[in-house]
C-alpha cells in the first residue's frame, strides 16, 4: 500500500513556458522547482544554443537573458512535442534560422496544423510538410486573429510566442478551453493575454507548482491499493488541468482537496487520496477529455477496476501523442485481462479481472510506461525492480516517489 506525504517536481507544461519567458526578460530571473524531466531539458538546451545563460542549483534555476547568438544550425527536441511546437513559433520570431528535429517518435507527430497559422504570421518555413525535421528562417512576424481549430494548447502557445515579438496586437480565441498557462504567465508578468503583443518583461521570481499530470499516477496507485492513504502537497490546481480529479470524484473516488491558494495567477492545492473500493464507471464528455488528455492512459487503468462501463470518445488527439495512445492503451490493457474495445476516437472499458503480464510494450511512450508500472504495483504489491528509462521523459523520480510512499502489507 501507499502511505504518507510527498511533494512533486514542478509542472512540466509550466516549466517549458517559464524558461522561454525568462529568456526574453530584461534581466535575471529565478525559477524554483523547475521540472527536471528530459522534455524540459530539451527546451533549456535549445535556449542555451541561442546564447541564453543558466545557473542551475539544487534549489533553483537562474536565467540570464542575452543577445541572441545561435551556436548551432540544428536544434534537437528529443521526444518533446512541446519543445518542437513552441520553438517553431519562438525561434524564427527572435531572429534564429535553422532546423528542428527529434527522435523517431517525435518525427511522426503532426506539425502542419501549427505550420499553417505560422505561415499566415509570415514565419518562413521551407518545404512545408507535416513532420520533423523542419527548416525555418528568421522572420518578421505579422499579427494574427486566430481561433483555435484543434484542442491543442501547444499550437496556441507557439503562436503566442511568435506574437510576443512585435508591438502590433494579436488575439487568440480558444473554444476548447485548453490549458492557459501561457496566458497566465503573460498576465503575471504585466502583459495582456487578451491582446498579445511585445511588452517589457522584467526579471522575475517564479515558483513552479507540483506537476498534476505526474500526480495522477501516484493518485491511481493509492486509489487501487487496499489500505492506501496519501497526501500530495502544493500541486497545480488550474481549472484546465483538473479534469482527471473531477472525473475521479464522479466515480466515487475518495479524494479531498485542501489548502487551495492562488499565486502567480495559478491555483495550487494539497490532494489527499484513500483506497477506493467502490469505483463506478463513467462516460466522459468532450470537455472532460480535453481537460485530462494527458491523464487518459492512467484513467483507463483505473476504469478497469470500476463497476460498470466507462466510455472515452472525442479523444482523437490521443492518436497524435508520443505514441498512438488509443492503440497503446488497448494493446497493454488487453494483454493484462482488460475488457476493452476500440473506438476510432477512444475506447470502452468494462470492469475487468486484471493480471500483470510481463510482455507489455511501452511504445517508447512515458505515460504508457507509467500506466504499466502502476498496474505492476497494484497487482504484485511491490515496485518493479526493472526501471523503465523512458519514464524520465516526464517524471524522472517516479520510482523514488513511489518508494517514499510504499509500505509492505
Amino acid at each position: 500500500m501507499l502511505k504518507g506525504k510527498i511533494k512533486l517536481d514542478g509542472d512540466k507544461s509550466i516549466s517549458h513556458r517559464i524558461l522561454i519567458f525568462g529568456s526574453i526578460a530584461s534581466s535575471k530571473s529565478i525559477v524554483h522547482n523547475l521540472s527536471q524531466c528530459e522534455d524540459v531539458q530539451r527546451t533549456l538546451n535549445i535556449l542555451k544554443n541561442c546564447n541564453i545563460k543558466f545557473k542551475i542549483t539544487k534549489n533553483y534555476t537562474e536565467i540570464y537573458p542575452s543577445q541572441i547568438k545561435q551556436k548551432v544550425k540544428k536544434f534537437y527536441c528529443g521526444n518533446s512535442g512541446t519543445t518542437a511546437r513552441f520553438m517553431l513559433g519562438f525561434l524564427p520570431s527572435i531572429g534564429v534560422s535553422g532546423t528542428l528535429y527529434g527522435d523517431k517518435s517525435l518525427s511522426k507527430r503532426p506539425m502542419k496544423r501549427l505550420i499553417d497559422p505560422l505561415l499566415k504570421m509570415n514565419v518562413k518555413i521551407k518545404k512545408v510538410k507535416n513532420n520533423l525535421p523542419i527548416q525555418f528562417q528568421k522572420s518578421k512576424v505579422n499579427p494574427i486573429n486566430f481561433t483555435l481549430n484543434h484542442p491543442s494548447a501547444q499550437i496556441k502557445s507557439s503562436l503566442i510566442f511568435a506574437a510576443l515579438s512585435i508591438y502590433k496586437k494579436s488575439t487568440f480565441r480558444d473554444i476548447f478551453k485548453t490549458r492557459n498557462h501561457t496566458e497566465n504567465i503573460i498576465d503575471f508578468l504585466g502583459g495582456n493575454s487578451k491582446e498579445v503583443k511585445k511588452f517589457t518583461i522584467n526579471g522575475f521570481n517564479y515558483n513552479v507548482p507540483g506537476d498534476i499530470s505526474s500526480a495522477s499516477f501516484i493518485i491511481a496507485g493509492a486509489l487501487l491499493m487496499k489500505g492506501s492513504e496519501i497526501n500530495i502537497q502544493n500541486v497545480l490546481f488550474n481549472k484546465t488541468r483538473i479534469g482527471f480529479i473531477n472525473v475521479l470524484k464522479k466515480m466515487n473516488a475518495k479524494i479531498s482537496i485542501s489548502n487551495i491558494k492562488t499565486k502567480q495567477n495559478e491555483k495550487t492545492a494539497d490532494i489527499s487520496v484513500k483506497y477506493s473500493q467502490k469505483l463506478k464507471g463513467v462516460i466522459l464528455n468532450k470537455k472532460e477529455v480535453v481537460n485530462m488528455i494527458d491523464e487518459i492512459p492512467i484513467f483507463a487503468l483505473i476504469a478497469c477496476y470500476a463497476n460498470g462501463t466507462t466510455k472515452v470518445s472525442n479523444a482523437i488527439e490521443l492518436r497524435y501523442k508520443e505514441s498512438d495512445r488509443i492503440e497503446s492503451i488497448i494493446y497493454n490493457l488487453k494483454k493484462c485481462g482488460a475488457k476493452i474495445s476500440e473506438l476510432n476516437d477512444g475506447f470502452i472499458i468494462n470492469k475487468s479481472k486484471m493480471l500483470y503480464n510481463t510482455s507489455i510494450k511501452d511504445f517508447n511512450d512515458h505515460r504508457i510506461a507509467m500506466m504499466c508500472e502502476i498496474l505492476y504495483l497494484v497487482e504484485n504489491k511491490k515496485i518493479n525492480t526493472l526501471e523503465n528509462k523512458v519514464i524520465k521523459t516526464s517524471f524522472p523520480n517516479f520510482y523514488q516517489q513511489i518508494r517514499k510512499l510504499y509500505e509492505k502489507v
